[in-house]
């Protein structure tokens, strides 16, 4: 089947709202940041994130996004009684329950029952492709929302910059200094996803994994293990998720993930005042490493022309951090801790 049929199927589903369509967008956005190499669309925070930009952008004041609706109900038929290109594969075990929903009351119920949607193989296949995926995604666009495309055009063009980027970060070659990077309201997110996807939304130094609202939002931020203003580097393997305590820590040079692939802490952090010893029991412990050996951080001492640094005094200002009133003791200007660096 060919791209202008799959543009008609699209125009022939059963629609109440902008949700099956912004469902639809943000599947196509997965495939353009190279995420759907396996015909297999998981209810989780890369794609939810996607399909609440696309459906802010479009909703009316009485709208609400419940992204659990269309992920099921994009398995309707479409209006001419064809059977829908949108799959469901219900978790094992939960098939007669599957069977049985007329309708996926919320989100538990969605992650109880539903393991994964699949597309059709065909449409699957044309969507290995970059100008399939935009042409797709016009003809979804232009179709439904004839009224507010502005709004629309516009998100739907940052996605695109963002996705691309995100593919090159993903699976491009490494960026080199000849190459021109994008504006950072085009790098931080691209960023942001690859190193919290590759970690699974869990801190590096805590282990905490906290993921709330629909699956779309993480407690954990992608930080830079060597600063983006001094290396310029998006690779993700100079990037870390952290807890936002854990990346303040780390950006004053507090803590620092050493080539060791364990935590050093600062000295200036007393483990006998209680407000320091989250940081200061990190000393010595492992770092949670992500889950593809590619995406090891960049700290390990085995790649050739690496070496590890000792950065001298905080890149921050605040850097004389004062213990609370009534513990007797304060964190002076922090000792210098490992952090990774290339070899100059």
């Amino acid at each position: 089947m060919s791209i202008q049929e799959y543009a008609e199927r699209f125009k022939r589903m059963r629609v109440s709202g902008p949700h099956k369509v912004c469902m639809l967008l943000a599947v196509l956005d997965l495939a353009r940041a190279g995420l759907l190499r396996q015909n297999r669309i998981v209810y989780g925070p890369a794609l939810l994130e996607r399909y609440s930009g696309f459906f802010q952008a479009v909703r009316l004041p009485n709208q609400h996004p419940n992204p659990n609706l269309p992920f099921f109900h994009l398995r309707s038929a479409l209006t001419d009684g064809q059977s829908s290109f949108w799959h469901l594969a219900p978790v094992l075990g939960r098939e007669p329950a599957v069977s049985a929903m007329t309708t996926a009351p919320s989100p538990t119920a969605t992650l109880n029952d539903i393991a994964f949607a699949t597309l059709d193989e065909e449409l699957f296949d044309l969507l290995q492709a970059q100008e399939s995926i935009d042409a797709l995604g016009d003809a979804l666009a232009r179709h439904w929302f004839q009224q507010g495309l502005g709004d629309l055009d516009a998100a739907v063009g940052a996605a695109t910059q963002i996705s691309r980027y995100e593919r090159v970060l993903r699976d491009g070659p490494p960026l080199t200094p000849a190459v021109p990077l994008p504006p950072r309201a085009v790098r931080d997110p691209a960023f942001r996803r690859v190193v919290l996807e590759s970690y699974d939304y869990r801190c590096a130094a805590t282990g905490l994994r906290v993921v709330l609202n629909d699956n779309t939002e993480a407690m954990v931020e992608a930080a830079h293990i060597i600063p983006f203003s001094e290396s310029q580097d998006d690779d993700p393997r100079n990037g870390i998720a952290l807890t936002p305590n854990m990346h303040w820590a780390m950006d004053r040079n507090l803590i620092a993930p050493g080539p060791d692939f364990l935590w050093h802490v600062s000295r200036a952090l007393d483990d006998r005042i209680p407000d320091f010893r989250v940081f200061a029991e990190l000393e010595g412990r492992s770092i949670f490493k992500p889950g593809e050996l590619r995406r090891i951080p960049r700290c390990s001492p085995r790649p050739a022309g690496r070496r590890c640094r000792r950065p001298g005094r905080s890149r921050s200002r605040r850097s004389r951090y004062q213990a609370p009133a009534g513990h007797g003791g304060s964190a002076t200007e922090p000792e210098p801790t490992a952090r990774c660096a290339p070899a100059r």
